[in-house]
């Protein structure tokens, strides 16, 4: 299991080594956009999650999708996933509201934090896990422009979801997606 916590570790690293250099690089080289454009944004999701509930560790994948918008550097969106793992599966989802920190023609940089809930199953328990979650997280989207002002997205999500309640056992975790999708600019 700690193989697993070190390659998530690892990619994480990287990702974050890599697009903290690639936004120094050109940051300096392009304008903000000005307050009154709007982005619209829609996702494919998908990441590995590490849950960890009484000393024992286990890797939760996710497959999902997503959307928000962006006006006036205010994020408003949402998000839903399903998630599986050597011993559990289920689904979740989240309403999410962020701020754009940092907003140039190819590069958004965010904080967001979703409020959500979801189910899940333990393959060793027959009982079903309901539970109500807080989300924070820091996103990092590339925008790659065609000749009209839309494109593909490309990003990466770096964050941990906390349990706020559940009726079984502890949802909480840190975890790593990467985004894929499309964006129309206004």
């Amino acid at each position: 299991m700690k193989s697993h916590a070190r390659a998530t570790l690892v990619v994480s690293l990287f990702f974050i080594v890599f697009f903290f250099f690639s936004t120094c690089i050109v940051c300096g080289q392009e304008k903000e956009l000005t307050d009154r454009e709007k982005l619209g944004m829609g996702y494919f999701m998908g990441g590995v999650g590490m849950l960890s509930e009484s000393g024992n560790n286990s890797a939760v994948y996710s497959l999902g999708g997503g959307g928000h918008s962006l006006r006036n550097r205010l994020i408003i969106g949402g998000e839903g996933h399903s998630s599986f793992g050597s011993d559990n599966a289920g689904g979740y989802g989240f309403f999410d509201l962020g701020y754009a920190l940092l907003v140039t023609e190819s590069i958004v940089i965010y904080p967001l934090v979703g409020i959500g809930g979801g189910t899940m199953t333990r393959v060793a328990e027959p009982s079903v896990s309901k539970c109500a979650l807080l989300n924070p997280a820091i996103g990092f989207d590339y925008l790659l422009y065609r000749k009209d002002k839309s494109g593909i997205l490309l990003g990466l999500r770096l964050g941990y979801t906390f349990t706020l309640y559940s009726n079984t056992w502890n949802w909480s975790m840190p975890y790593i997606r990467i985004l894929i999708g499309g964006f129309g600019a206004d």
